[in-house]
């Protein structure tokens, strides 16, 4: 029941997040995928599907105010830091380096080993980055 409500409360979620930000309609997907909300809407026993879409809503922004707030500076720089060199190194943009890593889960991967990744140097993170994608990628083959 749930798999054929859900992708019309997205889209209907979308179209409000689109109007109220003033972002997008791409954006505003994005915003909702990319939130710990998304994950919730498959949940059979909290059944979010029934909620109209201005809840729905409520529920999004609820789960961002909490998504953010473990994660601390340093381990921000870090990512930032990762994003930039990654993307220098590649001859890439900024933002195709961060959706590459949203991809396939190198900014998880580089938050949750922020206490032993950030004592490497450089090249040696870099390095571990890309093992990291190119294991990701075979997996996914």
């Amino acid at each position: 029941m749930s798999s054929a409500i859900i992708p019309l409360k997205i889209s209907q979620l979308a179209l409000l997040i689109s109007q109220r930000k003033h972002i997008p309609i791409n954006a505003a997907l994005g915003y909702i995928y990319d939130s710990p909300f998304y994950k919730q809407l498959y949940n059979d026993e909290a059944k979010w599907w029934y909620l109209d879409t201005e809840s729905l809503y409520r529920q999004l922004e609820l789960s961002w105010e909490g998504k953010g707030k473990d994660v601390k500076n340093n381990v921000v720089v870090f990512l930032s830091f990762c994003i930039e060199h990654y993307a220098q190194r590649h001859g890439m943009t900024s933002l195709q380096a961060y959706a590459l890593f949203r991809q396939y889960g190198v900014d998880a991967y580089l938050v949750n080993g922020f206490d032993v990744l950030h004592t490497q140097g450089e090249e040696t993170i870099m390095h571990d980055i890309e093992l990291y994608i190119r294991n990701r990628k075979e997996r996914l083959l």
